[in-house]
């Protein structure tokens, strides 16, 4: 068989130079701060644990939660956390920074393994696109790292074959990291039935597959939260209707729109190829497809696990096929990561060193209410202030499910000031409330006798009685 011609210099570098420049310039969101809310309350979560040893129990940062805290992103809690000791805040947005920037060479890897550097960096860098809403600092950076490894693994094994025990104790580490290990379990058995079907191998062969998803979703029972691992599924699915983020996606999100752009492209050149591509990657491309169209959160899921399929696919196309990696393209990709990650250390030093977008002008007015004082608060605002007001009992935080479905509705009832708002409101007892301005519970609270105390960021702090 005729081999393709040796690709120009311009198309083998040029494209790995472009995804370095790429790792670069991603660097200047380190020097951005911590603008994220659940962020503070990780860091939180993370102390908690270092002081503690608890896994689970009662909620220690609210009063206000009705379900036990169960710290299901333990170990990135306590990077997260340790990072803070370190270095504050900085060294938390420097850590964030290394978890994006892992998150797009996994990407560039897994599709670097099915095709070559061209197709390859034309994807990944879609993919990123698709990923962009969900690089935040969380502990789901983590969960997207495994992930590639996971899709890189099986790939691999419809190749040769060979069972990968490593994935049991990766699936432990990802079970302790983020709730994404159940994507982990989906890709896992999708790609066992595909191979399957794909090889039809002998029985003790396709057992040792089924035995590594198996085995892999059993050690998530063992992780030192033990069994209550899986009570989060449920809290988090009973006020899933009631959080943005769970939304169902819609193509004037440019990650949405790109993640799609990679599932068509991939049907696309499938079809124009004339061949079938084989089971386990028809697999992979229905679950990649259904965890993009679950929600705005999991987008990134999907473009993940799409990357691979159309980097091999425009591979194809282009008759760019897979080669061997050469100790050059590692030194230029490796040389980029390390470069960025200095400069991203750079820009974390010299930038904030407090939360960003919070009202911190407001500190003042909140220090002088009475200690234990109830803040009815905008839930973006629950871990600051938790951070920055540990003092004050603040009535809503991000981590909506531990709120319950109850909650949650009557917190939504009260910001749109909907009927029944006020007995709801009133049944909190709040000495001030902390919310965006301009909104409906503003405008009501003034209507209603209670005063302007302070204004920063957006946000009105309004405490009963006139000025």
């Amino acid at each position: 068989m005729t081999q393709p011609p040796a690709p120009p210099a311009l198309l083998r570098w040029g494209p790995l130079v472009a995804f370095g420049l790429l790792l670069v310039a991603l660097s200047r969101h380190a020097g951005e701060g911590i603008s994220d809310p659940d962020t503070l309350w990780h860091i939180l979560a993370g102390d908690h644990l270092w002081r503690t040893g608890s896994f689970s129990g009662p909620d220690p940062l609210s009063d206000f939660t009705v379900h036990p805290w169960v710290l299901n992103q333990w170990l990135p809690d306590l990077g997260l956390a340790l990072a803070n000791h370190l270095g504050g805040l900085a060294a938390v947005a420097w850590v964030t920074q290394l978890g994006r920037l892992l998150v797009c060479v996994a990407i560039f890897v897994l599709c670097r393994l099915v095709a070559g550097p061209l197709p390859a960096s034309l994807v990944a860098a879609l993919a990123i696109l698709g990923t962009t809403d969900s690089l935040s600092p969380r502990p789901q950076l983590v969960g997207f790292v495994l992930l590639a490894v996971v899709v890189g693994a099986w790939l691999r094994t419809a190749e040769d074959g060979r069972a990968r025990w490593w994935l049991v104790p990766l699936m432990w580490l990802w079970a302790s990291s983020h709730g994404t290990w159940v994507v982990g379990l989906s890709v896992s058995a999708a790609a066992t039935v595909g191979l399957v079907l794909d090889r039809r191998p002998p029985r003790a062969q396709a057992l040792r597959w089924v035995a590594v998803v198996l085995a892999g979703a059993a050690v998530t029972a063992v992780t030192p939260v033990g069994p209550r691992l899986y009570e989060s599924f449920a809290t988090v699915r009973a006020v899933s209707p009631y959080i943005s983020e769970w939304r169902h996606p819609t193509l004037s999100s440019l990650s949405v729109a790109a993640t799609a752009a990679l599932a068509v492209l991939v049907l696309l050149l499938w079809a124009s190829s004339r061949t079938h591509p084989g089971w386990t990657r028809i697999a992979l491309w229905v679950v990649g497809v259904g965890w993009a169209a679950m929600s705005m959160r999991s987008v990134a899921i999907g473009a993940i696990i799409l990357a691979p399929l159309a980097a091999e696919a425009l591979g194809t196309g282009l008759r760019r096929p897979r080669t061997v990696v050469t100790r050059g393209e590692r030194r230029l990709v490796g040389g980029a990561l390390v470069a960025s990650l200095v400069l991203a250390g750079v820009l974390a030093a010299a930038g904030p060193r407090e939360p960003v977008g919070v009202p911190a002008a407001l500190d003042p007015s909140l220090d002088a209410l009475p200690h234990g004082s109830v803040v009815f608060n905008s839930d973006l605002l629950g871990g600051w202030m938790m951070w920055a007001h540990p003092d004050l009992r603040h009535t809503s935080d991000t981590r909506a499910e531990l709120y319950g479905p109850a909650r949650a509705r009557a917190y939504l009832r009260i910001l749109a000031t909907q009927p029944g708002w006020r007995t709801d409101f009133d049944a909190l007892a709040p000495r001030a409330a902390l919310v965006a301005e301009p909104s409906p519970l503003a405008r009501a609270l003034t209507e209603g006798g209670w005063h302007v105390s302070g204004r920063d960021a957006g946000y009105v702090l309004l405490v009963p009685g006139r000025g």
